[in-house]
């Protein structure tokens, strides 16, 4: 009995034991379920958080959105208001037509839209003075302003006096009439006014017979109009540079040295082979993706800037540049030109020459030769020039210039070949908005006929 009751007592213990580890892994189990039920719900209140906030953000955005549309739209309307009630003023068509009536035949009248006060109402124009009187608006189109300043300065011995000088102070203008329709007005206000005058003897007594401007003193530099209704041509009519040679057209704001080969400025002895303003008709743009051309018809080959043809005789210039796409940063390309000088005096000018540019990371090369005929008088130049960039802002140049005024004659100054040895450097503090040149001139005359020189030219320019 004892042992019956000794093992049913042991059973008993096991039994308990059992139960309560059993129970205890229950307890284990339903803690960690509610644990992870607790993690998955805040997971998914996070992400429904998350969610708002991306939704309040594109809200946000295309409020503003709606903002700037409202907000240009309301300018739209204002300044759509502005040109109507403009437009359905009765004074200013009156006003118009007064000024129109008051002004001399040989003047364009300009209004401002601004409106005289009066004690008496205006009368309302008829029919035939509103169709004759339209009124000029002075805001019509977008007008671009742009302007180079250079200040210059020269020294050198034989003679040479050191000078500052303000070498250019041009300001041009341009704007858009409407869509493909582009004006283009310039002007030099460094030229100085020089008149040429023309005397006589009247009863033993000194007169003025006729006074006319000089050339270099016209400080009207352009005034064209440029058509571009068509892929491959844009037609100019007015005055601009002749499209010849490759530094002659050139802006004076982007040129390697402070002053252009002589073949182009030696205008003294003849050197004015492509830096020339005349007027006439030009058709330029491009014939290919590799080839552009120009093209035009002028008074002449030399300077008549702002002037009249003397002859009826006119003259045809033209240039092709060729950019090959098999040789990176080459250009190739000619010019020429026949017809006149414009004088009277010197009937016949014909131009001839080529060109090569080569540019390619730090390295620019490039090089030009120009013959020309003036009447029985046969000129001819050329130039080498290179330029590498040592730095991003600093170049250092090489040129060597040459120009022979009269190849058939080397006996005086006016005639005899001219050499120029040419070093210095740019240094581009913003390209050539904002730049300094500074150049050594050797200056040396064939047979010594006039005696060497050494110039020494500086020029800071800022061009917008």
């Amino acid at each position: 009995m004892n042992r019956t009751f000794f093992l049913s007592l042991c059973l008993f213990l096991i039994v308990g034991v059992a139960i309560e580890a059993s129970g205890q892994q229950v307890a284990s189990n339903d803690k960690g379920q509610v644990g992870n039920t607790k993690t998955d719900a805040v997971r998914t209140q996070d992400a429904e958080i998350e969610e708002l906030k991306q939704e309040l953000r594109r809200e946000i955005e295309m409020r503003k959105r709606q903002e700037i549309l409202l907000e240009a739209l309301a300018k739209k309307v204002e300044s759509l208001e502005g040109f109507a009630a403009k437009m359905s003023s009765p004074a200013s068509p009156a006003v118009t037509t007064t000024a129109i009536s008051a002004a001399p035949a040989n003047t364009v009248p300009v209004t401002d839209g601004a409106v005289a006060k009066t004690d008496k109402p205006a009368a309302a124009p008829s029919k035939s003075q509103a169709a004759a009187a339209s009124p000029v608006e002075s805001g019509f189109g977008k007008i671009k302003f742009n302007g180079l300043l250079q200040g210059f300065y020269g020294a050198g011995d034989q003679g040479l006096n050191d000078t500052f000088r303000v070498r250019r102070a041009e300001l041009k203008f341009s704007g858009d009439l409407i869509p493909k329709v582009r004006w283009t007005v310039m002007f030099d206000l460094a030229k100085a006014l020089s008149l040429n005058t023309t005397t006589t003897n009247i009863g033993g007594a000194t007169a003025v017979s006729s006074v006319s401007v000089n050339q270099s003193g016209r400080i009207l530099q352009e005034a064209f109009i440029t058509l571009s209704h068509f892929k491959r041509a844009n037609i100019s009519v007015g005055q601009f540079k002749i499209p010849l040679s490759q530094e002659g057209p050139q802006s004076s704001a982007a040129l390697d040295t402070v002053e252009r080969a002589l073949f182009l400025s030696d205008r003294a002895r003849g050197g004015a082979f492509g830096d020339v303003r005349d007027q006439g008709i030009m058709a330029f743009g491009p014939l290919n993706k590799s080839v552009d051309y120009s093209i035009g018809i002028f008074n002449g080959v030399g300077e008549s800037q702002n002037d009249l043809d003397q002859n009826e005789r006119k003259a045809l210039v033209g240039r092709l540049v060729f950019r090959p796409s098999f040789i990176k940063g080459l250009q190739i390309g000619g010019s020429g030109a026949y017809g006149n000088g414009g004088k009277t005096s010197n009937p016949r000018r014909d131009r001839l020459g080529a060109e090569l540019v080569y540019e390619r990371d730090k390295l620019r090369i490039k090089s030009e030769f120009m013959g020309g005929v003036d009447g029985d008088v046969h000129r001819r130049g050329y130039y080498a020039h290179a330029g590498y960039r040592f730095l991003p802002k600093l170049e250092t140049i090489f040129r060597f210039d040459t120009f022979d005024p009269d190849i058939r004659r080397e006996t005086s100054a006016a005639n005899v070949t001219e050499r120029d040895y040419i070093v210095g450097i740019n240094y581009y503090f913003k390209g050539n908005n904002f730049k300094f040149q500074l150049n050594y001139l050797r200056k040396t005359f064939a047979d010594n006929i006039s005696p060497a020189r050494n110039i020494l030219l500086a020029n800071l320019q800022t061009s917008w």
